[in-house]
């Protein structure tokens, strides 16, 4: 059985899409992408690169890490309450 999540998903514009979509819908706030593997780790990313086998992502906390797509369980959107975080910040050009 293969993953939903892939290098596809998260370099498509139906995924760029969704999250300006979402943000647009709360008036343009900033947002949370919280990656949550299969062992229920929260992974609160700041940034996210797709490359072949995994997702790069740069948490929070001040973490790089490398995530297989098979161990991503799901993606939680939310909107920040606090307004002085930075926001989930979305590539615009492929790196």
């Amino acid at each position: 059985m293969s993953g939903v999540f892939d290098a596809t998903f998260f370099s498509s514009r139906d995924f760029a899409d969704a999250v300006r979509q979402f943000s647009r819908e709360n008036e343009d706030m900033n947002v949370r992408l919280e990656v949550v593997t299969l062992d229920g780790e929260r992974l609160d990313t700041v940034r996210l690169r797709a490359v072949e086998d995994g997702a790069r992502l740069s948490t929070r906390d001040g973490r790089l890490v490398f995530l297989p797509y098979p161990h991503i369980a799901h993606i939680d959107f939310s909107v920040l309450q606090d307004h002085r975080i930075p926001g989930f910040l979305l590539s615009t050009s492929s790196e």
